[in-house]
């Protein structure tokens, strides 16, 4: 299965932290009504960009989101490996069966262009900055 929206709706709520970027943090309800979803949604994404070290949280009345570096040094491959950590590719969710000689070979035959294909998205992606992104708004 391809990858879900949450990489489309992270690099849209990044977008919005790159045109405030340096007038302090920016508030879930701001960005979850430009995205056009519930401030919820967006503060789980937030903590994943977190993690990633992407953006930074300040807690309180005037708190919010912030980029955590600039906006030129934040690759699409940044936000979607923060995002989609686990690839696009998805295998079987439980192991096929073992007495099938299509199942027991079918992962080590794909295997090898999924990957490859994973590596030329990450390689795309990271040709692209926020601030690439954010100009163009």
């Amino acid at each position: 299965m391809l990858s879900s929206a949450r990489f489309a709706v992270a690099i849209h709520a990044l977008s919005v932290l790159a045109k405030n970027f340096g007038r302090g943090p920016v508030c879930s309800s701001f960005v979850a009504s430009s995205v056009n979803t519930n401030p919820v949604v967006i503060r789980r994404l937030m903590g994943d960009l977190e993690r990633a070290q992407l953006v930074s949280s300040a807690a309180g009345r005037t708190g919010g989101f912030a980029l955590g570096r600039a906006p030129e040094r934040i690759s699409l491959a940044d936000i979607y490996q923060a995002v989609e950590g686990n690839g696009i590719f998805k295998i079987h969710k439980v192991d096929p069966n073992s007495k099938c000689p299509i199942a027991a070979m079918i992962g080590k035959i794909i295997t090898p262009p999924l990957q490859d294909a994973e590596i030329a998205l990450q390689r795309s992606l990271a040709t692209t900055s926020l601030k690439d992104v954010a100009q163009q708004l």
